[in-house]
């Protein structure tokens, strides 16, 4: 799991954010993700989102979901990506993972509260603490009618949840093939899925995905080989700067992490064609009218 709801400096001020969005927006990025720690915590949230989605970028956001009830009217018209929720396991396990009491039910509400509001995805993280209950999450997402995506744990230096039995990965990815090919609602890909169980070869393109930090700092290349430690500052450096001088050949073989951030996007950019083809369902399922899907 993610560790930086760990940092304990402040946030950054709105007119940071916007300097920060701006940068990304003239680096010729076509979305932004905003993420935690838990981004619904700031009051100024839904401001921020408005400036994003003013830029014309497509604008996601991923977060736990305990504050989603309260207060998706007032980001919902601002997400044109995606709303991604953390679920990682049932009640008692989800409860337990997080140290929270009442956080699965909390969540859940959340989760029923948007889910007709803006696309959304539930974010399943597959750990030591839950291997058992990956279907059962997959089986809620379908009850749910709701796309679930699933990712395998990867131990940052100082996260608290482990890593899944890599033994166990196999069997599980196996599963989650076939309960997407039986219709279950898995945006996963086909590829990245037989990434996971060793049985695809890929290429890392990190430079897919860029990382800028809440204080307007870029983790090149990523947060994996760089155990999550900020690099280069964007205001000094500005993001197309600092991502064409950074010297990508000595990171081109890393095979450090399975993170699907970072696979999906290197599979299609790779001209992977089956991933091509899970992306361009997805897209279409999730933004295009039913009318003009059939």
């Amino acid at each position: 799991m993610c560790p930086f709801w760990k940092r304990t400096s402040s946030d950054s001020i709105l007119s940071q954010e916007k300097a920060i969005i701006k940068q990304i927006y003239n680096s010729g990025a076509c979305g932004v993700a905003f993420e935690g720690g838990e981004p619904l915590l700031r009051k100024d949230l839904p401001e921020i989102l408005a400036f994003s989605r003013s830029l014309s970028l497509q604008t996601s956001l991923i977060t736990n979901g305990t504050l989603l009830e309260s207060r998706i009217d007032e980001i919902a018209p601002y997400i044109n990506g995606s709303l991604f929720v953390s679920l990682d396991g049932l009640e008692q396990t989800h409860d337990s993972i997080r140290g929270v009491s009442g956080s699965f039910a909390k969540t859940l509400r959340g989760i029923c509260a948007a889910k007709d509001k803006v696309p959304l995805t539930i974010n399943s993280t597959v750990m030591a603490e839950n291997t058992e209950e990956i279907e059962d999450i997959v089986v809620l997402a379908k009850e749910l009618d709701i796309k679930i995506s699933v990712a395998i744990a990867h131990e940052y230096c100082n996260a608290n949840a482990s890593s899944p039995d890599p033994a166990k990965i196999p069997k599980i990815a196996h599963r989650l093939l076939e309960m997407k090919l039986e219709g279950y609602p898995i945006v996963n890909s086909r590829g990245y899925l037989k990434v996971i169980a060793k049985e695809k070869k890929w290429t890392c393109k990190p430079w897919a995905i860029i990382n800028i930090d809440a204080y307007g700092n870029v983790v090149l290349p990523c947060y994996v080989h760089n155990d999550y430690a900020s690099t280069v500052s964007i205001f000094e450096n500005g993001v197309k700067d600092a991502v064409h001088k950074f010297d990508w050949k000595k990171v081109e073989n890393c095979k450090k992490c399975t993170l699907h951030c970072y696979v999906e996007p290197s599979l299609v950019l790779s001209r992977d064609f089956h991933t091509y083809l899970d992306w361009l369902r997805n897209y279409r399922s999730r933004y295009v009218p039913d009318e003009l899907n059939s």
